[in-house]
C-alpha cells in the first residue's frame, strides 16, 4: 500500500510530479534534483492524458476531473480512494504439528 501522496504506479509523490509537469508546461527547465528521464516520462504521460478527451486540458483541469496526470494508462487513469482501510485483515494459520 502506498501513502496518499503517491499515485498508483509512481514512486514520486504527486506534488513532485505536478511541480515537474507545471515547470515544463511553463517552458522552464526540469527539476534539478530528479533525473530528466523520469520527468520526461511524466511529461509524455501528461501530454497523452491532456489529449485523451479531445481538447488539450491543463494539469489543473485533469486533477479536478480526478485523472492521474502523468500516467500512460488508458484504462486505469482515474484517482480512486481506497475502498477498504489501508490495513487489511489476514487469517493466520498456525503450523500443523505432526502426530
Amino acid at each position: 500500500m502506498r501513502p496518499r501522496q503517491y499515485w498508483r504506479g509512481f514512486w514520486a509523490s504527486w506534488e513532485v510530479i505536478v511541480a515537474a509537469v507545471l515547470r515544463k508546461q511553463e517552458g522552464r527547465k526540469w527539476l534539478s534534483w530528479i533525473n530528466r528521464q523520469r520527468q520526461q516520462y511524466w511529461w509524455k504521460g501528461y501530454q497523452m492524458q491532456s489529449r485523451f478527451e479531445g481538447g488539450r486540458l491543463s494539469v489543473v483541469q485533469l486533477l479536478r476531473r480526478g485523472v492521474i496526470v502523468a500516467t500512460h494508462s488508458v484504462g486505469y487513469r482515474e484517482i480512486r480512494p481506497l475502498l477498504h482501510g489501508p490495513h487489511r485483515i489476514f487469517a493466520v494459520t498456525p503450523p500443523v504439528r505432526g502426530p
